[in-house]
């Protein structure tokens, strides 16, 4: 078991109170099955197991599947009609993409129990009415909770007929051209930047052809490190000819996006995965690493993701080996990835965007 109890966030606190107050009018759903969705902290499952509801658990990063799996057991990455199949609470926190919600919405109408009830929760101050019209498009009932610890949950009942395997609209789809190649993107709803072309991406990739580095050799290992929905991977394997290519991210949302883009594009021989950093990979067994660090956790600005990407590229490159970085001008990485990588080059930079390489000199780097 974990060592420590969940320290629930306001957002936890709020949905805690709502169900508390949901299960004590309508206590039949004690009895239901319950789905706990991209639970932040791990007090959501907590608060659920305590009280020996028939829980199950949907978690998009396996980051956070792994830190709440002494509480949890093994996780869906996903949401599936096998993991809502009869549920008649689901409660999870609203992402910031609509496309987010647009999914899991329709996931929930189609697949859980008639009588079934999503709660979504966020903070007061990043709710919109946009958030009730993509509810309202898939049940025909959509009420806000109370408001507590400057937070609310949006509710929605009686979900509406639906045919079909997947939402209508998702994955996103999209075409555009970068570095001379047109590449089809497709983004599922969790999917950091949905479908579109990221400007750091397309400097990245644009910066690749004109200043390829010579550990990008036929013999080479390449990560595409947070693969998102996928450009960089098919734009990789477009443009260069490596030993073995690998696109990884830690949202399983990412890794569908990816799949379908590389499907979308003719691709194979991309190897897919879903882990935390590079979790999965031996040291120093990487030639080339290519990463555009998100600097956004949920609705916080962070650098912490990018600094543990760059000590997981730091770990898996092989002496001699590189990491090619692309990030916002504002963000000043280059300090950190001198010392959390190695000598530190900048390649190309626009308004917004720095392109950098860094170098692996050392084992103990």
């Amino acid at each position: 078991m974990m060592t420590r109890q969940p320290k629930p966030d306001n957002i936890d606190r709020m949905l805690l109170q709502v169900l508390e107050e949901t299960f004590t009018a309508e206590p039949w759903r004690r009895a239901e099955p319950v789905v706990v969705i991209n639970d932040a902290t791990g007090a959501l499952g907590a608060w659920a197991l305590e009280r020996d509801l028939p829980v199950r658990f949907v978690q998009d990063s396996a980051r956070l599947a792994a830190a709440h799996a002494p509480v949890t057991g093994p996780v869906a990455a996903v949401p599936t009609p096998e993991v809502l199949a009869g549920a008649a609470t689901v409660v999870t926190r609203l992402a910031r993409p609509l496309e987010a919600l647009e999914e899991l919405s329709w996931q929930v109408a189609r697949w859980a129990a008639p009588e079934v009830m999503l709660l979504a929760g966020q903070l007061q101050r990043h709710l919109s009415f946009s958030f009730n019209a993509v509810l309202e498009r898939v049940f025909d009932e959509v009420s806000a909770s109370r408001g507590y610890f400057k937070a609310r949950a949006l509710r929605a009942r009686r979900p509406k007929p639906l045919t079909g395997l997947t939402p209508p609209r998702i994955p996103r789809k999209n075409t555009v051209t970068v570095a001379g190649h047109q590449l089809h993107l497709r983004a599922h709803g969790l999917t950091f930047g949905a479908a579109r072309l990221d400007p750091g991406t397309q400097l990245l990739l644009a910066t690749l052809q004109t200043h390829p580095p010579e550990q990008l050799t036929p013999e080479a290992t390449v990560v595409d490190l947070g693969s998102g929905n996928g450009t960089i991977a098919a734009g990789l394997a477009h443009s260069v000819s490596v030993s073995k290519l690998i696109a990884t991210d830690d949202s399983a949302s990412a890794v569908l996006s990816t799949t379908a883009t590389l499907a979308a594009n003719g691709i194979d021989g991309v190897e897919v995965l879903h882990q935390s950093g590079l979790v999965e990979l031996a040291d120093a067994s990487v030639d080339v690493v290519v990463l555009n660090p998100p600097f956004h956790a949920g609705t916080q600005l962070t650098s912490d993701i990018a600094f543990f990407l760059f000590d997981e590229a730091a770990r898996t490159l092989k002496p001699g080996g590189v990491l090619l970085t692309v990030f916002n001008a504002s963000r000043h990485y280059r300090p950190q990835l001198q010392h959390r990588v190695g000598p530190t080059w900048q390649l190309a930079r626009d308004k917004r965007f720095i392109v950098t390489q860094s170098q692996k000199v050392h084992e103990n780097v």
